[in-house]
């Protein structure tokens, strides 16, 4: 039985295992978001690589939104996290400072389509398109998806590509200093698309609007590329190293669930209260072991003291610099003993045997009843 239960775990360690690379190769094979990391057909890795042999250096926008200073152009690609308020305001100011933004989407992002005034058709057209004007040089049809939901241009927004029924696909509008162009259809522009030549001559004329000097982006930020990863950590990140975590921790799991002990519990014993003998014997084996002849005399002297004032009648509240005194008026045998005492300290911390002789005459001093019996 015990054989068995470690073959199950071992198959639940190859099950999970095989699960995370099957979720990983999958990953590879669809990006519905159109990461520019992604070389699946609706990535758009092609489209950065195209931006880089037309001599336009690239980057992405991840960790924060947080643009360039100098201008550019910014591809927004189907953003699967929304944009707030201000990330709109902010990519409002970078466009009227001369940056252009393409902004494909199916569906649009609420809170771009309201800043920039898209208005998008609830039902879909086709999307198979072609210039409506000479504004794109070369571009004859472009196609990608099947359908679309199309723009309802406003008159300041110019209409870039139409579809045979005259629905509009594309359009670009000014904004401040800089140009915004909208497309409905990201595909287009997308790896599996890409080599069709009017999709192709389209990129390149979308590129070549980039202001002179300027970097080509590609927003990552809103497909959820938080803060990077630190390289001691990045590789959890990968197929193997989510396999490698899930075995470890299953492994984990299993061990403490099948663990056995190696003998009986052993209950905790009760706390019990220790009496003052063995308080005592404790500080004095701790003097001892230190050799503080001259603190142990002392705290003798001072607890011989005591002793007298409370035989005496003294109580605890008496001043220490009264406390001789009173003891000299109402025990003058035991506060020449003590002042005796007192003045061989130093002399009786010479050796053990003095200070064994000193500590007997002090107790004869504090308990002179015992002495008498004895």
């Amino acid at each position: 039985m015990k054989g068995r239960g470690w073959i199950g775990l071992g198959a639940m360690v190859v099950l999970v295992f095989v699960l995370v690379l099957l979720r990983g190769t999958g990953t590879q094979s669809q990006s519905p978001e159109h990461a520019s990391g992604s070389d699946a057909a609706d990535g758009t890795s092609a489209l950065r690589a195209y931006a880089a042999a037309l001599g336009h250096p690239s980057g992405s926008v991840e960790g924060d939104f947080t643009l360039s200073s100098s201008s550019g152009l910014l591809f927004v690609f189907t953003p699967t996290n929304g944009f707030s308020a201000v990330e709109v305001q902010q990519l409002n100011s970078w466009i009227q400072s001369g940056g252009v933004v393409v902004y494909a989407a199916e569906t649009g992002e609420p809170q771009l389509d309201t800043q920039f005034g898209l208005r998008r058709s609830p039902i879909a057209v086709p999307a198979t398109a072609h210039a409506g004007a000479p504004i794109l040089g070369g571009v004859d049809t472009v196609s990608g998806a099947g359908e679309a939901h199309a723009f309802r241009p406003s008159a300041s927004q110019v209409p870039l590509l139409r579809n045979p029924a005259g629905d509009v696909l594309a359009l670009r509008q000014d904004v401040g200093h800089g140009q915004l162009v909208a497309l409905a259809d990201p595909l287009i522009l997308c790896n599996g698309y890409l080599g069709k030549p009017d999709n192709g001559r389209l990129a390149a004329d979308l590129l070549a609007m980039t202001p002179a000097g300027g970097q080509v982006w590609f927003d990552e930020f809103h497909h959820g590329a938080a803060a990077s990863a630190s390289p001691e950590t990045a590789w959890m990140t990968t197929p193997w190293g989510m396999a490698l975590v899930a075995m470890v921790v299953i492994v984990f799991a299993g061990l403490a669930l099948r663990g056995r002990a190696f003998g009986p519990r052993i209950p905790l014993r009760a706390r019990e209260d220790r009496s003052s003998a063995e308080y005592a014997v404790a500080v004095g084996s701790l003097l001892h072991r230190t050799g503080a002849r001259r603190v142990t005399l002392e705290a003798l002297l001072s607890a011989t003291r005591r002793a007298v004032a409370q035989r005496v009648g003294l109580g605890g509240d008496v001043p220490s610099d009264r406390l001789n005194a009173t003891i000299q008026q109402r025990a003058p045998e035991a506060a020449a003993a003590l002042a005796r005492a007192e003045g061989e300290l130093e002399a009786a911390s010479g050796s053990e045997g003095q200070v064994l002789e000193l500590a007997r005459r002090l107790h004869d001093v504090a308990y002179p009843s015992l002495k008498e019996s004895a």
